[in-house]
Parts: structure tokens; sequence; C-alpha cells
């Protein structure tokens, strides 16, 4: 049994529309998950040239900088346009995609894209990013630049199979010279993490978990290998217990290797901050914010252990 799908086109008030009906439902039942991999990590871009309107520079005023969460009005028209392009005129690789579009996105009947709210918009060209039969005929040169010339928030992920938040292009970066270097079990819990903090449905538990476990990826082995129950916890505590055998590459005011101290709490403010424990008086969900600072704080951790800045004393 399968989906069979009808897409028609059709013309209102001199625009296109696309309409989704179906005849018959699918028997596979589940979530739509999309487990990230190490590919899917943050973007290295740099950022797009600065540029400001002559009325705003006679104004002595910049460039905008600020993002767009859902979809500007001025660039609504430009991705509907950039929507109805990525239909096949073939019959079957047009009923192909439709199908897929269909089944992966649950929906029974979807509405003309004019009619679309601005998540409806942003979650169909998510899906075609990720379902698209041919991704590599795809122009997503011209959508990564309608998505970052308009000011959008989002922006495509760096194996551009779907939509992620648009953060500060250095700390992306940097996010992701880490990904590589950290190797490949931290890199890709990290990679995982940043996925679920800055990607098109964001899912902050599991942001700060895969945090969490890039961390501990590097620094179990080193602080406590032989713990066959080892945690961040377990780290924090040998780090505190044996502050004696642990110093830190950076010097302190007198000039000699600093105490792991500094880097023990900044651990501990990862370790801490989790909500691990349900049934527990304390237990709740992560916040976004607190994913976010997770994510970025386990970075920084991931990559000093990786340059080796925690080293035993000789």
């Amino acid at each position: 049994m399968g989906v069979v799908l009808k897409l028609a086109y059709a013309r209102a008030a001199g625009l296109r529309v696309v309409v989704l009906s179906f005849a018959m439902s699918d028997p596979w039942s589940g979530s739509w998950v999309v487990e990230a991999k190490q590919d899917v990590a943050p973007q290295e871009t740099a950022p797009a040239p600065s540029w400001a309107p002559l009325s705003r520079r006679l104004a002595g005023l910049g460039p905008y900088d600020a993002f767009h969460d859902g979809v500007p009005a001025y660039l609504r028209g430009a991705l509907e346009d950039w929507v109805y392009d990525q239909f096949p005129n073939d019959n079957y690789q047009h009923r192909l995609l439709t199908n897929t579009l269909r089944f992966r996105l649950r929906v029974d009947a979807m509405p003309v894209v004019v009619d679309l709210d601005d998540d409806g918009l942003l979650d169909l060209i998510d899906a075609l990013l990720a379902w698209h039969l041919q991704p590599e005929e795809w122009p997503v040169k011209e959508l990564e630049n309608l998505l970052t010339s308009g000011g959008a928030g989002w922006r495509l992920t760096s194996d551009r199979q779907g939509l992620e938040r648009r953060i500060d292009a250095t700390a992306t970066i940097a996010v992701a010279a880490t990904v590589k270097l950290a190797g490949p079990e931290a890199g890709e819990h990290l990679a995982i993490a940043w996925a679920a903090a800055y990607g098109r449905h964001p899912d902050p538990d599991k942001a700060y978990d895969e945090a969490v476990l890039a961390v501990e990826a590097l620094a179990c082995p080193l602080v406590c290998p032989t713990n066959p129950r080892r945690t961040l916890g377990t780290v924090i505590r040998d780090l505190r217990n044996q502050s004696g055998q642990w110093e830190l590459t950076i010097s302190d005011s007198n000039g000699q290797p600093a105490p792991p101290a500094r880097l023990t709490e900044m651990l501990a403010l990862l370790w801490e901050g989790q909500s691990r424990h349900a049934g527990s008086p304390n237990s709740r969900r992560q916040t976004q914010a607190e994913a976010e600072i997770a994510v970025h704080l386990a970075a920084a951790v991931v990559q000093w252990l990786t340059s080796g800045v925690l080293r035993r004393r000789v």
C-alpha cells in the first residue's frame, strides 16, 4: 500500500499555487526523525559582505543587522517562487517528490503555498532540502543567497540538506573547526548538539545531552581512564581531589602553569546545569537558552582538551 498524491498548479491573482492532496494513507507510522550525523556540522561560511542602502549611508547608518526568525514579507514571494521551481516537469519524478513530501511532512492535504504561514513555508523548504530526489541538481546557491541577502534568521546546514538558525559567523566557524579537530566521537556528539540547538526544529534536551557527551568523550579517558562508570561528574570529582596532579598550559599570575580549578568550574557549570534524572523534584526540560549556552561551552572545553590545555604534572 502506498501514498497516492496529486499536485496541481493553478493561478490565482497572478500567483502560482501548489495544491497537494492524497487518495490513500501510508501504513508506516512513527515520528519523522532525522538523526544528525557528523557531517551535519556548523557551516563554515564567511559573513556576507556588508552593504547599506544609500539613504542609510547618507544618514551615517550601517547595514541592516537584524535577522528575522520567520520570513520577512519582502522575501516571501522569492521563497515561494523558489519552492515552485523545485517541482520537476517529468510526471514520474513529480509524483515521487510529492509522495515523499506528503509522507515525510505527515500532512493529509497541503494548502496552497501562498496560504502557508511562516513556519509552514520553512518546514516545506526544510523538507525539500532533506528529501528531494536529486539534490545535486538543486539551485541551492540561489536559496543561500536569498536567505542571506534577505536577512532571514535561517540558513542552509553545511551538508545543504536542511535549515538551521543563523548566528554569529565567527562563532560558527570556530565551532566547525573544533568539530573537525575533536576526533570522531567527540566531534560527532558536538555536531549533533549543534544541529539539535540550531536546526529547524530545536531539541534543547538533546542539544544539552550531546554537549555533555562531547566533553565526556575527551575528558573521561584523560582524567579517569580506569573507572568503569566514568562520567563528567567523575571527572570533576577527580580533578578537585587530585588538583595537585594536574595543571593547565596557560600560566598563572606568577608565570607558573595554572591549576585546573578554572577548567573544573567550567565542567561543573555544564554538568550541574543539566536536568538528568526524570522523576526527581528538580527534573525539568532544558530551555533553548540553556541548550545554546551548553553547546558553546562544550565547544570551548572540547577545543581546550583537544589542544592539550589540561595535562598531568611531571
